[in-house]
C-alpha cells in the first residue's frame, strides 16, 4: 500500500491511498477459510463446502470489509509516522468513480484531512481575572430550609387548588357531552407545578367535586405527555376524541415539617445540631461549598471566553462542517451545521488551546487522581441526605462509577480543566472579591442579557 500527501493548504489535505492485491489478499482467504471450516449447506456436510462456492458467497464483502480495515491501519499508522496534528478524523472524499469490487485488484482512495493550525497562548501578569468569594445571604438560607422542611414534610390535604398541590383527577374521555362508554380513563395526580400555564389558570381556586371539560393536551401537553398522564400509547391518545372530562376528587398538598428537634436529628443525625440558629449555621456552610463551585465556574467561564477571544488562529472550517455532519449520532442538514457552527467552532478552538496550555506545561492527570475525584463526587452526594460512607464502601462505589467510559473520561475531563484554571491563576493577575448570592445572580443575569 502507498500513500501520497498532497497538502491543499496550511489546513487542509487529501492522502491518496494506493491498494494493492498483496495489501489484502491473504487476509480476505484468511476469512474465507474460517466460513469455510463453519458452514453449512444443503447437499454438504459441515465444513465440507467448496471453498470455490464459498468464496462466491462471500468473496465480494469479505474484500470489501478487509480493504477498509487495510486502508484504516494504514491512515492512522501513516498520520502516527509523520506525526501529524489532525483535526478529526480523515473523511472519505466524494468523488464520482465506479468501483467494480469484484473485478478489480488494484485501487486508489482519496480522503481530505483537517489540519491543526499553530497556536500561541501567552498567559502574563498583565491580565487579571476576579475570583468572586460568593457569600450566603439570609434569603437563600430561608429558600433551603423551605426546601428541607417541604422535603421532610407530611402530605395533608388542601380545600382550594393551590401553586404547589398534587391534585388527584378523575379524567375520562367524552363524546356528544357525555361519558364514552369503553373510552379513555384513569385516576390520576396531576402536579399544578409540571401543567401548562393556561390549565393552570383553570385550576388555581378548584375545590373537590368541581369539573371542567378539557382538551387533554392541555394538561400538560400533546402526544407522549398526554399519553403517560392516561398510562396509554400515543396512538390511543391521537385515536380518541378532543373533549374529556376532568374532575377535581381531592387535593393533595405537602405540610412542611416543624423546625425542631426531631428535623435536625433526620437532616444531621442524633445530636448533632440542637438550635434553629446552629441548623442555619450548617445550611450555611453547606451552601458555601455549592457557592465556591459557581464562583469557580465563573472564573472557568471568564477565562474560557478571554483566551477564546486572544488567541487568534484559523480552522479548515469546510472540512470540520463535513466532519459534523459524518459523525452526528442523527442525521444533520448542512443547513443546520451552519446555523450552528458558531458553537462547533467555539469548541473545537477551546479544545485546541487547551491541548496546547497541557502539553507545553506538561499537565498530566494521574489514575489516583481520578479515582480521589470520584470518591470525593460520592461523599458530596451522600452528605446532602445526612449520610456519611465508609471508606470500603466508597472504594466500591468509585470503582463503579469509573467502570463506566463515560464517567471516567468525564472525571479525566473536570481534572484538567482545573489543573489549567490553576495555571492560569498563577500566571496572570488573580483579584478575590467578596459578593453576596443576590449580587452574584443579577451580574450573571446582567452579562447574559
Amino acid at each position: 500500500m502507498n500513500i501520497i500527501q498532497e497538502n491543499v493548504d496550511a489546513l487542509n489535505a487529501v492522502l491518496k491511498v494506493e491498494v494493492e492485491e498483496k495489501d489484502y489478499a491473504d487476509k480476505v482467504n484468511q476469512f474465507l477459510k474460517k466460513q469455510q471450516k463453519t458452514a453449512a449447506m444443503q447437499g454438504f456436510r459441515p465444513g465440507k463446502v467448496p471453498f470455490g462456492l464459498i468464496k462466491k458467497m462471500y468473496g465480494v464483502n469479505a474484500k470489501v470489509e478487509e480493504i477498509q480495515k487495510v486502508i484504516n491501519e494504514g491512515i492512522f499508522k501513516y498520520i502516527e509516522d509523520e506525526k501529524l496534528d489532525v483535526l478529526g478524523q480523515p473523511l472519505p472524499k466524494e468523488d464520482e468513480q465506479q468501483i467494480d469490487w469484484s473485478a478489480q485488484k488494484e485501487f486508489t482512495f482519496q480522503y481530505e484531512l483537517g489540519l491543526s493550525p499553530e497556536i500561541n497562548v501567552k498567559l502574563t501578569a498583565n491580565k487579571k481575572f476576579i475570583s468572586y468569594d460568593i457569600q450566603p445571604d439570609e434569603n437563600l438560607i430561608d429558600k433551603y430550609v423551605e426546601e428541607i422542611t417541604m422535603r421532610y414534610g407530611t402530605v395533608g390535604t388542601g380545600d382550594i387548588v393551590e401553586e404547589k398541590d398534587i391534585v388527584v383527577a378523575d379524567i375520562a374521555e367524552l363524546e356528544n357531552g357525555e361519558l364514552k362508554e369503553g373510552g379513555l380513563a384513569k385516576l390520576a395526580n396531576v402536579s399544578i407545578e409540571r401543567v401548562t400555564d393556561d390549565f393552570k389558570k383553570k385550576l388555581l381556586g378548584l375545590a373537590p367535586d368541581a369539573e371542567l371539560k378539557v382538551d387533554i393536551a392541555e394538561v400538560y401537553g400533546p402526544g407522549s405527555e398526554a399519553a403517560t398522564l392516561l398510562d396509554v400509547t400515543e396512538q390511543d391518545i391521537e385515536a380518541a376524541g378532543n373533549e374529556f372530562q376532568f374532575k377535581v376528587v381531592s387535593i393533595s398538598r405537602m405540610q412542611p415539617a416543624e423546625l425542631n428537634q426531631e428535623l435536625f436529628d433526620k437532616v444531621y443525625g442524633v445530636g448533632t445540631v440542637e438550635t434553629i440558629e446552629d441548623f442555619r449555621k450548617k445550611l450555611s456552610e453547606e451552601a458555601k461549598g455549592m457557592l465556591d463551585g459557581q464562583g469557580k465556574s465563573k472564573l472557568r467561564n471568564d477565562i474560557v471566553e478571554y483566551l477564546l477571544d486572544s488567541v487568534k488562529f484559523d480552522l479548515p472550517d469546510s472540512f470540520l462542517k463535513k466532519f459534523i455532519q459524518a459523525t452526528a449520532k442523527e442525521p444533520v442538514t448542512m443547513e443546520q451545521i451552519e446555523a450552528d457552527y458558531d458553537q462547533h467552532s467555539s469548541t473545537f478552538r477551546w479544545q485546541l488551546i487547551e491541548n496546547k496550555l497541557i502539553q507545553e506545561n506538561d499537565i498530566k492527570v494521574e489514575e489516583v487522581e481520578v479515582k480521589n475525584k470520584a470518591k470525593e463526587m460520592i461523599a458530596a452526594n451522600f452528605k446532602q441526605f445526612g449520610q456519611e460512607v465508609p471508606a470500603e464502601e466508597l472504594d466500591n462505589y468509585a470503582a463503579n462509577v469509573l467502570a463506566k467510559q463515560e464517567e471516567r473520561q468525564r472525571m479525566y475531563n473536570e481534572i484538567y480543566s482545573d489543573k489549567i484554571l490553576e495555571l492560569v491563576s498563577s500566571k496572570c493577575k488573580l483579584e478575590s472579591k467578596e459578593i453576596t448570592y443576590d449580587d452574584f445572580v443579577k451580574l450573571a443575569a446582567k452579562k447574559n442579557s
